[in-house]
């Protein structure tokens, strides 16, 4: 079975949701199968990201001419697509009172935040201790930093570095597929234990969650992106929309970037798009631009924050745009990647790790059209950044 098929199978999910509202009392003896499970992910996760953005910033000779301006449009798209949600997550949350679904409340003094904290998470000073940490900000800052250092080394050098760093993302990947062929199992036991005391009553009292997400999704998808592209190359976006259908129902029906990425290929280059754009702007779109997921999980975080009793500063809202930014980055392209982010997002915002288990459900339903967002954000990008480089 394919690792998307087998990671989709719901039914751990549904088990683990049916046990808590049928036999609450269980939960406590099967919380041990989730928190091998998060751990495991944990141990994998953050070198993967390491060696994959590095490995994608650092191959082909193209990284300066066309990578480089296809990374700053990913980047503008992703800021904005996060501070869309961090605005709307706010304004909708206003009225969710804490504690509605029962689950763990945050302490004062682990949800404080200051711009110490900030700097402290974003500029690593030791590489092992940032692994050990699991700060996702570090390692991205890192694979960054040494992807643009090893464009100044002999090709020889490089060559060495990147082959090197694709075979372990082969390694590490291949070692993910065997942890996430066990996904259904530690997904039950960590949902059962955590829903096992959830207020279910109040679930239905969180539709401001759903209203802030799709009007989030319509104003970055069908106003944002379709402007920038209308700005930057004097084109209406509409032959886009056609041309590329097909890549935006694959994404709409199998939640999966990857799956969707040769359809993506051929439909731009159906278009007119150069074949050397799209073999860079699409590999690299599938590891750094998931800016329907930092979207999303902006408004998530606002919203369990919330629920948790920690009113977010301006400050934390600051540190949560970057936050999503970089690990919707860091775990675009990686299977599973999501559950083990979040878990990271979580103790970094001083959040209790039982909220974990509410990202689990309610992603299920939101991971079909966010990743139609991220699919369409690559899209496009890719077509303005042809329309440049044939404009001089």
């Amino acid at each position: 079975m394919p690792l998307r098929q087998i990671y989709s199978v719901p039914g751990g999910l549904l088990l683990g949701i049916a046990l808590a509202l049928l036999f609450p009392a269980g939960g406590p003896y099967v919380a041990w199968l989730g928190q091998i499970f998060i751990s495991v992910l944990k141990l994998l996760i953050l070198p993967l990201i390491l060696v994959s953005i590095y490995a994608s910033l650092a191959r082909g000779d193209n990284l300066r001419r066309i990578g480089g301006r296809t990374f700053l449009y990913y980047l503008a798209t992703s800021f904005v697509a996060a501070t869309i949600g961090i605005l709307l997550g706010l304004a909708f949350s206003r009225d969710v009172p804490a504690g509605l679904l029962n689950l763990e409340q945050a302490t004062p003094a682990a949800s404080g935040f200051s711009l110490d904290r900030l700097i402290g998470n974003f500029i690593p000073s030791n590489l092992f201790a940032s692994l050990a940490e699991g700060n996702v900000l570090h390692i991205v800052f890192i694979a960054v930093i040494a992807a643009a250092a090893s464009r100044r080394i002999g090709k020889h050098h490089r060559t060495t570095l990147v082959g090197g760093a694709e075979a372990l993302d082969a390694l590490l990947m291949q070692t993910l597929n065997w942890v996430l062929a066990l996904a259904p199992v530690g997904i039950f036991g960590l949902v059962y234990a955590s829903l096992a005391t959830m207020d279910w009553a109040g679930a239905f009292q969180l539709g401001s969650f759903v209203w802030a997400v799709a009007l989030a999704v319509v104003l970055h998808a069908a106003v944002v992106m379709p402007t920038l592209y209308h700005v930057r190359t004097r084109r209406h976006p509409w032959p886009l929309v056609v041309a590329c259908r097909e890549p935006l129902l694959t994404a709409l029906s199998t939640a999966s970037s990857s799956a969707t990425y040769p359809v993506s290929k051929r439909a731009l280059e159906a278009f007119g798009v150069s074949e050397q754009v799209t073999s860079l702007t699409l590999p690299l779109g599938a590891t750094l631009n998931m800016h329907g997921s930092a979207l999303y999980q902006s408004i998530l975080l606002i919203f369990m924050a919330q629920l948790a009793g920690a009113d977010p500063s301006p400050w934390q809202a600051v540190f949560i745009v970057l936050l999503t930014m970089a690990s919707s980055a860091g775990t675009a392209g990686i299977p599973g990647g999501g559950i083990a982010m979040m878990a990271f997002m979580l103790d970094l915002l001083g959040l209790p790790p039982t909220y974990l288990a509410l990202y689990l459900v309610v992603d299920r339903f939101f991971d079909y059209p966010i990743t139609a967002v991220n699919v369409w954000g690559d899209l496009v990008v890719a077509a303005i950044v042809d329309k440049e480089l044939k404009d001089g």
